[in-house]
């Protein structure tokens, strides 16, 4: 077995813990059987110095699953950005998704996206993050099949 050994300040071992801690979050989000295998002993293995760096107050041993997990005073300091990142990126997803839609509305399934329309992608989604810039949501509509919108009954009435 390959070991390494690092030499970390308790600033380092801090960082080193908010990026697991961060990376833990988006895997635990995936189903558990596309999860992949292994995190959880390696992160255990890390957290377990947390005492030794300082980090006491940040990490707790679970007697119950014997592991080690984030305790609430890192949940609490991290939580934020977690909260942010997801905010940025609905915003870039869904332009992004309504832009494609746009542009490559009546193209083959399998058409190839050139550079122009890469471009025409591009400039389409600029202008859905301009508009969510500046309204958020309150300009979007949804339009149901056989429908005119969410707002009618079954035949948009």
């Amino acid at each position: 077995m390959l070991q390494l050994q690092m030499e970390l300040t308790p600033e380092q071992y801090r960082h080193l813990v908010t990026l697991m801690f961060l990376g833990e979050w988006m895997v635990n989000g995936l189903p558990p059987e596309r999860r992949p295998q292994g995190l959880q002993e390696t992160a255990d293995h890390v957290y377990a110095l947390a005492e030794q760096f300082g980090c006491g107050d940040w990490i707790k041993y679970c007697e119950d699953c014997g592991a080690y997990h984030a305790n609430q005073a890192m949940e609490d300091a991290l939580l934020p950005i977690v909260d942010e990142y997801d905010e940025e990126t609905f915003w870039d997803v869904l332009s992004h998704h309504l832009a494609y839609r746009d542009v490559m509305l009546g193209a083959d399934a399998d058409a190839e996206l050139t550079p122009a329309l890469e471009m025409r992608l591009w400039r389409r989604k600029e202008q859905y993050q301009q508009e969510f810039d500046k309204h958020g949501l309150d300009h979007v509509r949804m339009v149901f099949p056989g429908g005119k919108d969410g707002r009618h009954g079954k035949n948009g009435k």
